[in-house]
């Protein structure tokens, strides 16, 4: 899977923290830690603005994302559904009427919020930048920069809501200039989702292409 909806990248010992409001960058990810590592499955909807440094073009995604422990995830945009049940992958092009079947492959590139909270003390530097408001509430804007210079990303930016402490925004800045901006709304955490919403039937009529035998 390719980066999507909160779905979200982060090594040694000393990190550089400024202090805001009483709260230390150290302090909102210990926080942010312990609220996802208390989340079995979560759903919201999000948007994602991918502005291109050398292009200076701008796209724009928005969709639904559903995400349980153990790589299951589920992405629903207007012409394109992503599966994956941890093991295989299905990629679906409503447009195209076609089905893209693959083996799971957990690429240290995709960002999730396990991923960037389990590595966040020791593989960045991060700084608590300011508070913003969005949608009506004030976020806390946390801001990480990688220790290694050859990270394919420069810099990310969390907002997060101090009275849920779940991140609301991430702004992701890539070496290539490329900035990728995931915004999420109505998130709903622990509701149970079933196993059943991470598997994915092609609708007849659509052509199946697997990819797994031509690895």
């Amino acid at each position: 899977m390719k980066r999507s909806a909160f779905f979200i990248v982060l090594g040694s010992l000393s990190l550089s923290w400024s202090s805001l409001h009483g709260q230390d960058a150290d302090e909102v990810l210990s926080h942010l830690q312990k609220k996802y590592d208390s989340v079995r499955d979560l759903s919201a909807s999000f948007t994602q603005t991918v502005r291109f440094g050398v292009m200076r073009s701008t796209q724009t995604f928005s969709g639904k994302l559903w995400m349980k422990k153990d790589n299951k995830y589920r992405i629903e945009m207007d012409q394109q559904t992503i599966v994956t049940d941890g093991r295989t992958v299905w990629t679906y092009s409503e447009l195209n009427r076609q089905a893209f079947v693959d083996s799971f492959r957990d690429d240290p590139k995709t960002i999730t919020p396990e991923r960037l909270l389990a590595t966040a003390p020791t593989n960045y530097l991060a700084s608590l930048i300011g508070r913003e408001e969005i949608g009506g509430v004030e976020t806390i804007v946390l801001k990480l920069v990688p220790k290694d210079t050859k990270s394919f990303m420069k810099s990310m930016k969390l907002w997060v809501d101090p009275s849920t402490w779940l991140m609301t925004k991430v702004e992701v800045l890539d070496a290539s200039e490329n900035l990728t901006t995931y915004i999420a709304k109505g998130v709903t955490i622990n509701a149970g989702l079933d196993d059943a919403m991470f598997h994915f039937t092609p609708p007849a009529g659509v052509d199946v292409i697997d990819l797994r035998s031509s690895q």
